[in-house]
């Protein structure tokens, strides 16, 4: 959260979409209710596992996301048995150009997640 101010909030789940845990950006609305946000990631986090299926041939998946007219969603493998959800405001809602994109903040994310945050 933060590493990027346009990041609204990230979500933690094992592989069956549970939720173990949250950060969410102060002042800032969910567009969806609790039980709308579960199911969303209970089905992404199926649509995961069918990538994770195909691994052994196109190799492990870095990153998925999902892109909505106000939002865009990140997942990301977190070790072999959980994902995170980094959830950011899609670039037509974002206010600070001075603050990293998509692509910038997948590239820190990856980078987080390698333990290596300055690796380029």
């Amino acid at each position: 959260m933060d590493s990027d101010v346009n990041i609204r909030h990230s979500i933690v789940t094992d592989l069956e979409g549970s939720i173990l845990t949250t950060s969410h950006r102060e002042a800032i609305t969910n567009y969806l209710s609790q039980e709308e946000t579960e199911a969303s990631l209970r089905r992404a986090a199926i649509a995961w596992k069918g990538r994770k299926e195909l691994s052994p041939k196109i190799g492990k998946g870095l990153y998925a996301v999902a892109a909505f007219e106000k939002i865009t969603r990140i997942t990301f493998p977190l070790g072999e048995e959980n994902l995170i959800f980094v959830s950011m405001g899609s670039d037509a809602v974002r206010m600070d150009l001075h603050e990293g994109g998509q692509k910038q903040i997948v590239q820190h994310v990856l980078n987080i997640l390698s333990r290596d945050p300055t690796k380029e």
